[in-house]
């Protein structure tokens, strides 16, 4: 019995999250393309939204939107990104939302805090000599951590830096806490890179020190219970779940085409938008302070 997550509907029915984006599958992106290869490679999470035509970009834009009106009054700041389970898209989806936020012309940083598996600075191709653990463990100053991202010069990177034999407890540290509390004065937004929630503590951790929390979900790879243990986990310390970003979903397998699916998800959530651009995620930004 398939008991995967695959589709809105699903999440709706078993998680009970609010759905704050869908991700097409390259395949959907190719057929809804009408034969255009896409341009994504596995060099960078950035080659497939960085062509601004393409629906992958337009579903973060969706996304980035979602999160700037998901706090009354202001955007939230600090924002961390995680999943139930490995391999489900949470670091491209952490990175494509800082790319899409720094468009607005805020200033943005990414932190990689998945100390055990970390990608950003393989996704960037930047060094992974010197990052967080550096920093965290007195080793160095923060400005000697932080890279520059050359194409968006607003937008920042902090790798992990070397893996250390104990994640967990420096996650958890007040030098931790201090670092987010310190970054919020430098950035109007800081995306947190975690570990899956299920596997380790981490992400519960961190989750207590953000604005709230990104659950990501690669339809059909995830059971209903891993998903929502993994929720649990974090609603068991308190954590705010921002909502579910459902990646990899086969549009054409489920039976929608682009256009109608999102017309009938922003409808239902009550923000339609029928011609999406990033001024209007510079008015949003705006609105919300």
């Amino acid at each position: 019995l398939d008991d995967t997550v695959k589709s809105l509907d699903d999440v709706d029915r078993y998680i009970h999250l609010p759905t704050l984006a869908l991700i097409p599958a390259a395949r959907s992106e190719k057929r809804l393309r009408e034969g255009e290869a896409p341009t994504a490679g596995a060099s960078t999470a950035l080659a497939m939204v960085e062509d601004v035509r393409s629906h992958v970009a337009e579903s973060y834009r969706h996304l980035r939107t979602s999160l700037l009106l998901s706090s009354a009054g202001q955007a939230p700041k600090t924002i961390l990104v995680t999943s139930s389970q490995p391999s489900e898209g949470k670091t491209t989806t952490a990175i494509n939302t800082a790319f899409m936020l720094a468009q607005t012309g805020a200033e943005v940083l990414i932190i990689d805090c998945d100390l055990r598996r970390p990608r950003l600075h393989s996704n960037f191709n930047i060094s992974n000599v010197r990052g967080l653990t550096n920093f965290l463990s007195g080793e160095l100053p923060l400005d000697e951590v932080i890279q520059p991202f050359e194409k968006l010069p607003n937008l920042k990177l902090l790798p992990s830096g070397p893996i250390p034999p104990n994640p967990a407890e420096l996650l958890g540290s007040e030098q931790m806490r201090r670092l987010l509390t310190l970054l919020g004065e430098k950035f109007a937004h800081i995306i947190v890179d975690s570990p899956p929630a299920v596997s380790f503590t981490d992400a519960s951790i961190l989750s207590t020190f953000v604005d709230g929390v990104i659950l990501v979900i690669h339809s059909g790879r995830s059971s209903r219970a891993v998903v929502r243990r993994a929720k649990q986990q974090l609603l068991d310390v308190g954590a705010h779940i921002f909502g579910i970003v459902l990646n990899n979903v086969k549009l054409d397998t489920h039976g929608y085409y682009y256009g109608g699916y999102y017309g009938r998800y922003y409808y239902k959530y009550g923000y339609y938008y029928s011609d999406y651009s990033d001024d209007d995620g510079k008015k949003a930004q705006t609105a919300s302070g």
